[in-house]
């Protein structure tokens, strides 16, 4: 995101997002090999208003392609949608920092771990001026440091072990 005449952006922490489900939920309705595959499983979506988010992945080309994907729960919680993975009521497309220990617990599976993941970018973004207030600088910095990757702590999941 780049800076325009009258907004200031930094690049403060960055998601992976990887689609996951419950060993229990693969167990019973079988385990996706393709991103088309999705489309025959239910799936538990972030939405929030009556909005949901499709589940974006690279294309290879610069951009995105969304993957089909059969609506079970809608929740404005990605928390939420996580616990619901878990209880195995379907496959979840959420962030690997978010799921990072309930893989490693084993009550998580990655689902096409070998499919790229799409990676979000979060900004803070404020009005362009000479200065910038100190509180400003410590809040910014203070993000930065502590949300998921942008100091190594991406959540980027290796095993399950």
């Amino acid at each position: 995101m780049p800076d325009s005449a009258v907004l200031t952006a930094r690049r403060i922490a960055r998601q992976r997002m990887t689609i996951c489900a419950a060993p229990s939920y693969l167990a019973a309705r079988g385990t996706p090999r393709a991103i088309e595959d999705i489309a025959g499983h239910d799936s538990i979506v972030y939405g929030r208003d009556g909005n949901t988010r499709p589940w974006l992945f690279p294309d290879g080309k610069g951009g995105s392609y969304a993957a089909p994907a059969r609506t079970r729960l809608i929740l404005d919680d990605l928390d939420t949608a996580a616990d619901m993975a878990v209880a195995g009521m379907g496959l979840a497309w959420l962030p690997c920092w978010l799921i990072r220990e309930r893989v490693h617990s084993g009550s998580l599976v990655r689902v096409l771990p070998d499919v790229e993941p799409l990676v979000f970018d979060t900004y803070a973004v404020w009005p362009r001026a000479p200065f910038m207030p100190a509180r400003m600088r410590v809040l910014i910095d203070a993000l930065a440091s502590r949300l998921p990757g942008m100091t190594g702590t991406d959540g980027e999941i290796k095993s399950a072990a």
